[in-house]
């Protein structure tokens, strides 16, 4: 009996297990979609079809968009249907004044425990995105060299806000890339914070992460404004 019950245990706990991994899976690529705007801001959602282009079932489905309307990127409306949560003026100043927070914190705590290669690293990921005059390469830079700070503060809670709110910040890069077409956009230099951390000097740090975050999110309402978007 008792060689039953464990291994009913087992198989229900692999079978949890799958279902937690194609959840995963289907948020973390249908989050991708939304934050690069491969969905459009505005677009409604069909589970039929993101079953079908995502390769699972309706529950990992509907759990990946709970977890993405709790993280703002999509919005539900009873009996109407799911929408792509849209772009505006208020949330992007709402996101810039939480990031400066976040950002100054993550940078702090990656000039102390972020180790000697992930430093080296995130020096190569800001010379490479300086060089770059790829807009699109960019922004891919810019994001892999924020997840990279996160990832070296080794604060799990601090990671999955920061990634929240960072993944609404890109989104409004993206959805400006692609809406708007202008020579206004002015180049990123991370090699200065990349200095800064590498040499564990939080104050520089801290402030040219600071100078970023608000750089960037005032391009946004800029662009936003002056387009009438």
């Amino acid at each position: 009996m008792r060689s039953a019950y464990v291994a009913g245990k087992r198989t229900a706990s692999g079978e949890a297990g799958t279902a937690n991994l194609l959840s995963e899976s289907a948020h973390s690529a249908l989050c991708s979609r939304l934050v690069r705007c491969e969905i459009m801001p505005g677009e409604r959602l069909s589970e039929a079809e993101l079953r079908s282009s995502l390769g699972v079932g309706a529950s990992p489905v509907r759990e990946a968009i709970r977890r993405l309307e709790f993280e703002k990127l999509v919005v539900i409306y009873p009996r109407s249907g799911t929408y792509v949560t849209d772009i505006g003026l208020k949330d992007s100043r709402s996101v810039m004044e939480l990031r400066l927070e976040l950002e100054g914190l993550s940078a702090a705590l990656a000039c102390s425990r972020g180790s000697k290669a992930e430093k080296e690293n995130l020096v190569a990921l800001a010379e490479r995105q300086f060089a770059t005059e790829n807009l699109q390469e960019c922004i891919d830079l810019d994001a892999a060299f924020h997840r990279s700070v996160y990832r070296m503060t080794r604060n799990d809670y601090l990671i999955t806000t920061s990634e929240i709110h960072f993944n609404l910040a890109l989104r409004q890069w993206y959805f400006c890339s692609k809406a708007v077409k202008t020579p206004d956009w002015t180049g990123v230099d991370h090699r200065p914070l990349a200095a800064a951390i590498a040499a564990g000097d939080v104050d520089v740090a801290g402030e040219h992460i600071r100078e970023h975050v608000r750089h960037d999110s005032q391009q946004v309402v800029k662009i936003l404004t002056d387009y009438g978007l």
